[in-house]
C-alpha cells in the first residue's frame, strides 16, 4: 500500500479509542502495518477488525502498560506479527478521579500515585522496550502524548496529572538527545480540548465546561478532533519531520499562545 509509511510497522498504545484509535487509522492509511494495544479487549478487537475490513494490516493485543512484562511482550508480539517496529505512539495516560481539581492538600496519595503511574511509568516502560528494539534495528520514530496540563496551569486535571505530563515532556526531550545519534527521533504532542471518554469520567458538568459549543479557553473556539491530534502524531513520526526531535507540539487551538 502506498503512503509515507509503506513497509513500516507501527505500535499504538491506548489504541482502542479516542486519540489512539484515530492514530492507528492514520498510520494504517499511510501504509503502515499496525498493532493496537489496550486493556479494553472488546473495543480493541473491534477497532482492529474495522481496520482489516478496510484492507489494512492490523492486530490487537491486550497490554497493561503499567506492567513491564506485558509491555515487553507487546513489543515482541509486534515484531513477531509484522517483522519489525519502526513507529510508536504512546497514548496511554490517565488521571484518578480523586486527584482532579485545584486543591490537592486533601487528596489521597494513592490517587496521586495512580495518576503518576498512568502518565509517566507507562510512557517510560513503552519507550524503554520500543527503543531497545529500535537501537538494534536501524532506528525509528516515537511520539508520546502529553497534555497542556504539563505546560500551563490547569485546575481541572489536578496536580498529579500536571506533574505527570510535565515529566513526560522532560522524558521525551531526554530520550531525543540520548538516542539522536542512533537514528531514533522522539517527540510528543500536547492536546488541547479533545473530546474523548476521559472527559466524561469526572462527570457531565466537567465535560460541559470544557467541550461546550465554544471552548472558551482556546482562541480557536471549538473542540479538537481526535483525527487532528493523530495528524500531528503522524507528521512527527514521518520523514517530513526528519529534523524534528525533542519537540513538544501543542495542538491546542492557540491556548498556549495566550
Amino acid at each position: 500500500m502506498a503512503g509515507r509509511f509503506a513497509g513500516k510497522v507501527a505500535l499504538v498504545t491506548a489504541g482502542a479509542d479516542g486519540i489512539g484509535a484515530a492514530t492507528a487509522l492514520a498510520f494504517a492509511s499511510e501504509g503502515a502495518s499496525v498493532v493496537l494495544a489496550d486493556i479494553n479487549d472488546a473495543l480493541g478487537e473491534e477497532r482492529a477488525e474495522a481496520l482489516r475490513a478496510e484492507g489494512f494490516q492490523a492486530r490487537y493485543i491486550h497490554a497493561d502498560a503499567t506492567d513491564e512484562a506485558q509491555v515487553a511482550a507487546l513489543v515482541r508480539y509486534t515484531v513477531e506479527q509484522f517483522g519489525g517496529l519502526h513507529l510508536a505512539a504512546n497514548v496511554v495516560g490517565d488521571a484518578h478521579p480523586d486527584s482532579a481539581g485545584p486543591d490537592f492538600h486533601n487528596q489521597p496519595v494513592e490517587a496521586f500515585d495512580h495518576t503518576i503511574t498512568m502518565c509517566l511509568r507507562t510512557t517510560f516502560l513503552c519507550m524503554k522496550h520500543e527503543i531497545a528494539h529500535m537501537v538494534e534495528n536501524g532506528g525509528g520514530a516515537i511520539c508520546n502524548v502529553t497534555s497542556l496540563a504539563g505546560m500551563i496551569y490547569n485546575g481541572f486535571g489536578g496536580a498529579g496529572y500536571g506533574a505527570g505530563k510535565a515529566a513526560v515532556i522532560r522524558l521525551t526531550k531526554f530520550a531525543a538527545v540520548s538516542y539522536a545519534d542512533r537514528g531514533i527521533r522522539v517527540n510528543c504532542i500536547a492536546p488541547g480540548v479533545t473530546p474523548t471518554r476521559a472527559y466524561y469520567k469526572f462527570g457531565d458538568d466537567y465535560a460541559k465546561v470544557l467541550i461546550g459549543e465554544q471552548v472558551v479557553f482556546q482562541p480557536i473556539k471549538r473542540a479538537i478532533g481526535c483525527d487532528e491530534q493523530a495528524a500531528g502524531i503522524v507528521w512527527l513520526c514521518s520523514d517530513d519531520a526528519a529534523m524534528v526531535t525533542g519537540h513538544n507540539l501543542p495542538i491546542d487551538g492557540g491556548w498556549t499562545a495566550k
